[in-house]
């Protein structure tokens, strides 16, 4: 690096340090001001590399949603038919990515221990410190730290880090984007100091009346002497208010020390879904006067049982856990785990009425935990998609019998203190030999977790057709397990009920067309604790895993979860290198189309049914898109029809469509612009069908329950287009790279309303302390509008994501469609 780009860097290190005191800190943000390149050059890793050309880039960052060059009818944007994930990962590549950031240590860090923090690096990391190797990561999705004391250079002179992170060959089912696309921080400690994830909360005999927190703090004393040190613990409630206090004197032999103090908290906030409150440990050392650590844990007090009786149990009630699966991408930003991002992602989770998540198949970021537990969702936090064997040829199997210990420990001591981790799953769909290996080997991963917690269930997603010799062998898979995980298998429920009397179950992945199957199993037995559909939300990857297309004749394939098992003794690679071989590109679709939320945070059709099953909402009403005289619509078994809830087909006139009616009244009313047409008993599953002639105006659907109105949805045709909305999520963001403004552009007519089937170009463009970083629309098609300046709206609509600079002023962006009055808005940065 340059000596006047050094200086800089340094600079803002050294502001953000501070001088004061001990001059010890933790999270030290480090995610700014790194230099990029997406190539496998060779010596990047020593200090005197010339990397003056290389990209500037602030983490987080997910180089596989970069542009390839210049489109062609191979490549378009980030996308290429030579992608090595192919359908798995949305046709992107990986490849060698190098990261460099340079910085400086004062005078006052002399003597201190330095961390780097990555919370998560896809996939292969490799770190340098001044050209001396520091050390390695295999996993994509553990967090992973070093102590870089060794290789610093004395404070006051400039230091390089350099990092290496490759995404080599086939590796993963999904969308893992590259890189450093969790964010990195840096810790400064003192000899004497509390190690990473060093502070555990537990919380015990919980009433509503009182309850019992214990806090075990881990200190280091790298001093090479016995010391002495003070030890202060403040526990705050929600609201910042002091409510317990303990300082003591403690000796500290030289290594580490294990210091453990328990409380009694008088009528405590218990952590729900409905009341996620939350309480804060403050942990400080303090030698000589100085505060030479200090430590804030969050945490939240609750209890979790679980019975085949019972079902799940949260402080004592009840719960049951209506579930979305979730793959880590943040839409048209990739893997970028932006905090922003990934609260939003939670929010509109919580927003759709989800109150559980099922991380899958992987842990999260932290940030994206920590909005867990600010919001009151609960978690079930995932390990892997493997173990010994791979399902892609260089997926983390490669790994694991030498890495499992270490990244299932560090999962376990960054996760623990969650309260909205309330199960751990140490695996989905694994594929061994036989059922007595996988049986011997979850007993090995279930025992490293009860070594370092107790409090929590451990469960694993499992499917049928995975199990050698099949379902009959699947007690040696649930055995190991406190909270069976059945993937698509509800109709097995009550027979292993009948067998094995004490299991808990859940659907840990159920198709969206068995919702209210699924559900019913739910609300009808207590030994089935939750619903966890594939997927909440629209995810890149996995290539229209959802989706229905027209045939002249439905097939009578059986589709792969539906099998019973393989034979025993079959290779799993067999079986995963026949499914890849047979995989035919799908280009140019990118996304899986599955979800209840689409990619940009709307609702899908199939997200109005689950509503109406959660008693979210009285009544729902989707309209089938026109379907060529002698086809049939084929449903895949993640798909939904071709319905949206719009009454909006013109040049259809005449035409008769199907309008399916969801709600649990008794009977429906359908009327066309006030006349009605007919009223129908619904049938079992919520849901009454009618065919109807097309004409423009107001199609009503009312619910009658007792010769009463229950409730009613219109559906109304819009008028042309007349101009662009433009809404963002939130009127003023923090001038910060850690936030974001999501803006909506919507085609609306002259009634606000919508206008679904007039999709427009738009061109975009901004001015101010920010920059676009991602746009789109939610349609699977949408691979050429996406992270573009321009691009066309999908039934009306389309986003863009702008990340401010860190000014305080004004970001206004501009939406201009030809025949259309340009429109703009503004967002505060403070």
């Amino acid at each position: 690096m340059n000596e006047m780009k050094a200086r800089l860097i340094g600079a803002l290190l050294l502001t953000t340090l501070g001088c004061s005191g001990s001059f010890a800190q933790r999270d030290i943000p480090f995610s700014e001001n790194w230099l990029f390149v997406r190539d496998s050059v060779t010596g990047a890793e020593t200090q005197k590399y010339d990397d003056s050309k290389w990209l500037k880039v602030d983490l987080p960052h997910d180089f596989s949603i970069m542009p390839l060059g210049e489109d062609n009818d191979d490549q378009t944007g980030p996308f290429s038919r030579e992608s090595e994930g192919k359908n798995h990962t949305g046709h992107v590549k990986g490849g060698t990515g190098w990261y460099r950031k340079s910085f400086t240590l004062p005078a006052e860090s002399n003597g201190k221990r330095v961390i780097l923090d990555f919370d998560g690096a896809y996939m292969e990391t490799d770190v340098w410190v001044n050209g001396k190797k520091a050390g390695e990561h295999k996993y994509g999705y553990t967090p992973f730290w070093f102590d870089i004391t060794p290789y610093l250079n004395k404070p006051g002179r400039p230091n390089t880090i350099a990092v290496k992170v490759d995404n080599i060959g086939a590796n993963s089912r999904w969308y893992s984007g590259s890189g450093l696309y969790r964010n990195v921080r840096l810790n400064v400690l003192d000899p004497v100091h509390i190690p990473q994830w060093g502070v555990s909360v537990s919380c015990n005999d919980i009433s509503a009346e009182k309850a019992n927190v214990g806090i075990e703090v881990s200190v280091d004393n790298d001093s090479g002497k016995t010391d002495m040190a003070e030890l202060s613990i403040v526990i705050k409630d929600d609201k910042g208010k002091e409510i317990r206090r303990n300082v003591e004197n403690v000796e500290l032999a030289s290594g580490n020390n294990v210091l453990k103090k328990d409380f009694s908290i008088d009528n405590p906030i218990l952590w729900s879904p409905d009341t996620p409150g939350l309480y804060t440990a403050e942990v400080s050392l303090v030698r000589d006067g100085d505060t030479v650590d200090s430590y804030d844990q969050t945490f939240g007090i609750r209890s979790i049982e679980y019975s085949a009786s019972k079902g799940f149990v949260l402080n004592g009630m009840p719960v049951l856990l209506k579930g979305g699966c979730l793959h880590h991408d943040n839409g048209f930003l990739g893997a970028a785990a932006v905090p922003r991002a990934e609260y939003r992602r939670v929010q509109l989770m919580k927003q759709n009425g989800y109150n559980a998540i099922r991380c899958s198949h992987n842990p999260p970021s932290r940030e994206f935990l920590d909005a867990c537990d600010q919001l009151g969702v609960m978690v079930i936090d995932e390990f892997t998609d493997m173990w010994t064997y791979y399902k892609n040829p260089c997926d983390y199997s490669r790994f694991f019998n030498d890495w499992w210990q270490k990244d299932l420990t560090d999962m376990l001591l960054r996760d623990r203190n969650h309260p909205s981790v309330v199960m751990w799953s140490i695996g989905n769909e694994i594929p061994m030999l036989s059922a007595d290996e996988d049986n011997e080997m979850a007993q090995r991963l279930v025992a490293k977790v009860h070594e370092y917690d107790n409090s929590r269930p451990v469960t694993q997603g499992v499917p049928s057709f995975l199990i050698p010799g099949g379902w009959k062998n699947s007690h040696k898979y649930f055995s190991p397990l406190d909270i069976c995980g059945y993937n698509y298998l509800p109709a097995k429920y009550e027979d292993d009920h009948t067998l094995y009397p004490d299991r808990i179950m859940y659907s840990s992945e159920t198709y969206p067309l068995d919702a209210a199957k699924a559900w019913n199993q739910v609300e009808t037995h207590p030994y089935v604790i939750g619903d966890f559909v594939w997927t909440a939300m629209d995810y890149i990857g996995e290539v229209a895993l959802g989706h229905a297309s027209y045939v002249k004749e439905k097939s009578d394939r059986q589709g792969l979860q539906d099998r019973d098992g393989i034979a025993e003794g079959t290779h799993p690679h067999k079986l995963f290198d026949i499914m890849n071989m047979l995989s035919g590109s799908k280009w140019p679709l990118y996304l899986s189309w599955c979800g209840d939320i689409d990619i940009i945070g709307d609702k899908k059709p199939q997200g109005l049914f689950r509503d109406v099953l959660w008693d979210r909402s009285v009544i729902e009403m989707n309209v089938h898109e026109p379907v060529s005289d002698g086809m049939v619509e084929e449903i895949s078994s993640w798909g939904w029809p071709n319905e949206w809830p719009s009454w909006d087909w013109k040049g259809h006139e005449g035409e008769t469509l199907q309008v399916r009616v969801f709600t649990k009244a008794p009977s429906v009313r359908l009327e066309l612009n006030g006349n009605p047409i007919e009223e129908k008993t619904v049938e079992d599953d919520m849901t009454a069908v009618f065919n109807v002639p097309y004409q423009p105006g107001c199609l009503t659907a009312i619910a009658i329950n007792r010769g009463n109105e229950a409730g009613r949805k219109t559906l109304v045709t819009p008028g042309k287009p007349v101009a662009v909305r433009m809404t963002a999520d939130r009127g003023s963001v923090n001038a910060d790279r850690n936030d974001l403004a999501f803006m909506a552009l919507t085609l609306v007519d002259a009634d606000g309303n919508t206008v679904t089937n007039d999709d427009r170009l738009l061109e975009i463009s901004i001015d101010g302390n920010g920059e676009i970083v991602a746009s789109g629309n939610a349609g699977q098609y949408g691979m050429k509008d996406m992270n573009r300046m321009k691009f066309h709206t999908f039934r009306g609509r389309a986003q863009v994501i702008v990340r401010p600079f860190n000014e305080k002023g004004k970001i206004s962006v501009e939406a201009k469609s030809e025949g259309l009055p340009s429109q703009e808005i503004q967002v505060t940065t403070y």
